[in-house]
């Protein structure tokens, strides 16, 4: 039997995450049963990944079995079903910059759990930093079917954005003056569903010998945003 009609069956609708879903999206009516269906069959069968490859929507619907699945992926298979099993008028939201995740959403696949961690601890569980994220609107709610979330509007996701440290390709910021907060990313380490992985430095922890490249380093005491917080 194929996702689709495993997913219209509501074969995972009874999982915890399905009913997380459910209640995100408002616990009751069509929509939101979909919406549960479909994130409780993904989080039994799909895994995440942040570049899934060739995988299509229909492909992913029409297939079984476990598929590596991006958020991008994700929610067309969402908005085919929304439009073509419900009748629903459903548009793409797209977020198209850095930015970390909010605190509490959680992503369908349970072996994600972000990619930031804290400078020293090894573990990247605080957030998730994309770059591009993408979910769906109809009636004027947005369905996240990867971080298995519901919003009022398209900046729901964003707990913060992030910017880029002007002269460094690997650092990038948030926050401004008491609250501004360094990330750093970790070359060659990955973690679940993630092919970047960064860590989170406090002004003090970057002047630490060994923390950061004398290249970096520079780069950061010359950002705009350190020179007016006088930071480092």
């Amino acid at each position: 039997m194929s996702a689709r009609q495993d997913i219209l069956n509501g074969k995972f609708k009874d999982s915890a995450t399905a009913k997380a879903a459910l209640r995100a999206a408002g616990g009751t009516g069509g929509t939101a049963e979909l919406f549960a269906s479909f994130v409780g069959y993904a989080a039994e069968n799909w895994n995440y990944s942040a570049q899934s490859g060739a995988q299509t929507a229909a492909g992913l619907l029409a297939g079984e079995g476990t598929k590596n699945v991006a958020c991008g992926t994700l929610r067309e298979a969402l908005k085919i079903m929304m439009r073509e099993d419900l009748s629903l008028t459903a548009v793409n939201t797209d977020i198209n910059e850095y930015f970390l995740t909010k605190h509490g959403l959680t992503c369908f696949d349970p072996k994600v759990k972000g990619n930031v961690g804290n400078h020293g601890e090894n573990k990247f569980d605080l957030a998730c930093h994309f770059s591009t994220h993408y979910f769906v609107e109809t009636g004027g709610k947005y369905y996240d079917a990867c971080l298995t979330a519901v919003y009022g509007s398209p900046d729901g996701p964003i707990g913060h954005r992030t910017r880029l440290v002007m002269g460094s390709i690997n650092l990038r910021k948030a926050g401004t003056g008491p609250s501004f907060v360094v990330f750093r990313q970790i070359p060659g380490r990955t973690v679940p569903g993630f092919g970047t992985v960064w860590e989170i430095l406090t002004p003090a922890e970057c002047k630490k010998s060994g923390v950061l490249s004398a290249t970096d380093l520079q780069a950061l005491k010359n950002d705009p945003d350190v020179k007016v917080g006088k930071l480092l």
